[in-house]
């Protein structure tokens, strides 16, 4: 995850660039977004509404007033932790995670992350989300077979009567 490293198409277009083979899925407004990063850092950033770009590759989210301090984040899929819906009796909906940074982002430490969906729409981005980390997922297990417990060592028979019989001996008989 980084803080302001969004590009964007223009100086005066807030759409984000995407990147290579990249396209958004859904796009939601009135979206509110805080960050926590955990300790031993106590580094936050808040933003009481922006606009939320779910692509195939990250969460993009651009608040609808900058600040020197925030401009955009971005998040790789794969480095959402943990996350979960949250649906409180008084107050919007709001989903929730723990968000692993990347290198050199500008985001010291894992940060607790808060997408709270002001004006509805919240479903339709978990169930969007939850598609998404699904074929990531299986297209990250395609080729590992991972075995429980050791495969039994083969061993050469020793006699004949542990041989397998001929094939031709086995459809004269059956």
């Amino acid at each position: 995850m980084s803080v302001n490293w969004v590009t964007f198409q223009g100086e005066d277009v807030k759409e984000p660039y995407l990147l290579e083979e990249e396209f958004i899925l859904k796009t939601y407004g009135e979206i509110a977004l805080s960050l926590l990063c955990v300790p031993p850092s106590n580094k936050s950033w808040t933003s009481t509404s922006g606009k939320l770009y779910l692509t195939n590759k990250r969460l993009i989210y651009v608040p609808t007033t900058s600040t020197d301090d925030f401009k955009s984040f971005q998040t790789p899929i794969c480095n959402l932790k943990d996350t979960k819906l949250n649906q409180p009796f008084f107050g919007a909906n709001y989903y929730s995670g723990l968000v692993v940074p990347v290198q050199n982002g500008g985001i010291p430490s894992d940060a607790e992350m808060r997408l709270q969906f002001n004006e509805g729409g919240i479903f339709d981005f978990v169930e969007s989300l939850q598609r998404l980390i699904q074929r990531y997922q299986e297209v990250g297990n395609v080729g590992h077979v991972q075995h429980l417990e050791p495969l039994p060592p083969y061993h050469r028979p020793s006699s004949s009567q542990d041989r397998p019989p001929l094939y031709d001996d086995a459809v004269r008989h059956a």
